[in-house]
């Protein structure tokens, strides 16, 4: 009979440890598909969920700026989190008017439903778009017009002329920067000049720049241990949390077994 009443109450007391501490992935899938709900207001993204989404664009759409923008941040881990943020890449990425004929299908089922204008996930408020960063579409007809007056000009070499979607299949930031750098007076260059005396970002806008030889993350920025661009530790150290919850409750259950055949 003692037996019986050990068994059960260790039940009850593994039962009520993993019910109190659900996993980081639930509140997750709410606010990732309901970002109106009263929980998303202290939600933070987990970095892979902007990190695959980013993936996802870059694979097929590598010449898009906020492309140009992973792959800088990702090279040189001391670049401004106000940047490098992966939530400020994908905003960057997906409200680009322009350029929603290659960015729709990842942006409609991630940033689009997440950060939508009725969202209360903080972070999509106050880690929006690079400011003045034109569309990939704006700064592939910027390049080609340049060249078309000035051929000669060396980083023409970087970028053949847009196809038939209006886009080179190069890095068109490197070209543009480097064209408006050596003649910052040519007409198409007003927009860079304006990006860069707001944002003077390194890779975009110094011309003595050179990243790291080495990258320093495989993709958008990792957290840091004192906490990342936008709170994406959080669900690691919640899911961890979690994780060592159960297994204490599975050393308690293993202990009252034991105690159970003693007895």
């Amino acid at each position: 009979m003692r037996s019986s009443l050990f068994l059960a109450a260790a039940a009850t007391l593994l039962a009520s440890s993993v019910s109190a501490h659900p996993g980081h992935d639930d509140a997750a899938s709410v606010c990732l598909t309901t970002p109106t709900d009263p929980s998303c207001s202290t939600f933070t993204f987990p970095n892979a969920t902007l990190s695959a989404a980013i993936g996802d664009i870059c694979k097929t759409s590598s010449f898009l700026p906020g492309c140009s923008l992973n792959t800088a941040c990702a090279a040189d881990a001391s670049l401004p989190a106000t940047q490098c943020a992966p939530l400020t890449i994908l905003a960057t990425l997906c409200t680009a008017t322009d350029d929603t004929a290659v960015t729709t299908a990842v942006c409609s089922k991630t940033y689009g439903v997440f950060c939508a204008a009725n969202s209360l996930i903080p972070s999509c408020k106050t880690q929006v778009a690079f400011p003045g960063l034109p569309s990939g579409k704006a700064v592939a007809g910027a390049v080609y017009s340049i060249c078309q007056e000035m051929a000669a000009m060396t980083d023409c070499k970087i970028c053949p002329a847009p196809d038939a979607t209006g886009y080179s299949s190069c890095d068109q930031v490197k070209a543009w920067k480097g064209l408006c750098l050596d003649m910052p007076d040519m007409k198409q260059c007003p927009s860079y000049n304006d990006m860069c005396k707001a944002t003077p970002f390194a890779p975009f806008c110094t011309a003595a720049y050179v990243a790291p030889s080495t990258p320093t993350t495989s993709s958008a920025p990792a957290p840091s241990p004192s906490g990342d661009h936008s709170g994406h530790g959080s669900g690691n150290s919640a899911s961890s949390a979690s994780s060592v919850m159960a297994s204490g409750a599975m050393t308690l259950l293993s202990v009252a077994l034991a105690g159970a055949l003693a007895l």
